[in-house]
């Protein structure tokens, strides 16, 4: 049974899905459904992301991961347009701000945000379409009063990023990237080759009286339960020093890593590869910095990385790290080296591309048009914070003496 409805002048459908439990609802054109099980949505999801637009981060997989945190409320919302899926929403609710937020799933975690569109979509989501998009969207009765997506790149893919047509803010965080080379030597000429070349001797150098280094990957169930521990060792010993909470301590957050990192799980094809360098003295191995690389199509992004900078603190492991990752992955034929969000020293030195990232929230109510004025006024003050050299130091300062430790420091690792 079909109800035509009307919303601001304009005929509104809304139906009965043929997925059980789920309610569609849009304009003529455009249509919406609730798929409440992440499970459902499978395959159109997959479908949609096999496109060269859709990163790593609006996965089946990495999202599913995510989706299992405990307590976690999740659905998917599937835009369809003229019948045919165009844009794909998976969202968790968490309440913030004292309302009901919708954000994409793994949200906290990833590097860069935004929903699966199709490429008909994207050509054709000129602002009239984005303004009946989030109509039908509030029509849904998704359960929450604010949808709020962080995060978003100017570009997907070769457009426009179709959320941007509404208003929005500059997140606190860029991004860095560096572009791959075929030859990893032309690779290095965008950062100072000759630099980058003298620090991966000197580092070189510094551990052959230990016997030398070996750079290893996780090859099985073992190995990357081996290295994930060691990486959450390394980093929660690091953010301690820094006075900053382990975001990575959170519950169910190391089974996640563990899900993604899991060659069982993911039928021999983990979708997190976990890479370090090891030593080996008296026997005894030790593992000197860890990193986390995903890849989708020919993109690769650092999801994480520690180092332990006390067994040889003048080797800057973590560098060598990253030169021989990334050597690596111009010999696979990768384009670009993703760093993820975040400012630091050791980013800038290896990047010439920063990206900034946008936030965009969206009422889906009138408390919810409250919401997203206040949460966007929290970006612009964290940006501002983090944009002015004397605010960052002064914020620094308080909390190293809130919390009895010395100002965090802006090294790798």
């Amino acid at each position: 049974m079909v109800h035509v409805d009307d919303i601001n002048g304009r005929r509104v459908i809304t139906a009965q899905n043929s997925l059980k439990g789920a309610c569609s609802v849009g304009h003529v054109r455009l249509s919406a459904m609730i798929i409440k099980r992440v499970e459902k949505a499978e395959n159109v999801w997959r479908a949609m992301e096999t496109a060269p637009h859709v990163t790593l981060h609006q996965t089946y997989d990495w999202a599913r991961a995510w989706a299992t945190l405990p307590g976690l409320k999740t659905l998917v919302v599937l835009v369809s347009l003229d019948g045919r899926p165009a844009v794909l929403l998976p969202l968790e609710i968490v309440r913030k701000f004292g309302v009901r937020v919708a954000r994409l799933i793994g949200s906290p975690h990833s590097n860069h945000n935004a929903p699966l569109y199709s490429d008909r979509f994207l050509a054709e989501a000129d602002a009239g379409m984005m303004d009946e998009l989030l109509e039908t969207l509030s029509a849904l009765n998704i359960p929450a009063d604010v949808l709020a997506l962080d995060k978003l790149r100017p570009m997907a893919g070769q457009r426009e990023e179709p959320l941007l047509a509404f208003r929005h803010v500059e997140s606190q965080n860029a991004s860095f990237q560096l572009p791959l080379k075929a030859d990893f030597a032309e690779t290095l000429s965008q950062i100072n080759a000759k630099r980058r070349r003298k620090k991966f001797r000197t580092s070189e150098r510094r551990l052959e009286p230990l016997g030398g280094y070996r750079h290893i990957t996780a090859n099985d169930d073992a190995g990357a339960q081996r290295l994930l521990g060691e990486f959450f060792r390394q980093k929660s010993l690091r953010l301690s020093e820094q006075g900053l909470p382990d975001v990575f301590a959170e519950p169910g957050v190391h089974d996640v890593f563990a899900r993604l990192a899991s060659f069982s799980a993911n039928d021999g094809r983990p979708v997190l590869a976990l890479h370090s360098i090891e030593i080996e003295e008296d026997g005894v191995k030790t593992l000197l910095a860890v990193a986390g690389l995903t890849r989708k199509d020919a993109h690769i992004t650092c999801q994480f990385g520690s180092v332990d900078d006390r067994t040889v603190p003048d080797a800057s492991a973590g560098e060598l790290l990253f030169y021989l990752m990334i050597e690596q992955a111009c010999a696979d034929g990768a384009d670009c080296f993703d760093f993820g969000v975040g400012d630091q020293r050791y980013k800038r030195s290896w990047c010439p591309v920063e990206t900034a990232h946008f936030d965009v929230f969206l009422p889906l109510d009138n408390r919810g048009a409250i919401a997203a004025r206040a949460m966007a006024a929290v970006v612009r003050a964290k940006r501002l914070v983090k944009t002015s050299p004397r605010m960052r130091t002064v914020a620094n300062r308080i909390r190293a003496l809130t919390l009895k430790e010395k100002p965090a420091s802006e090294d790798a690792g």
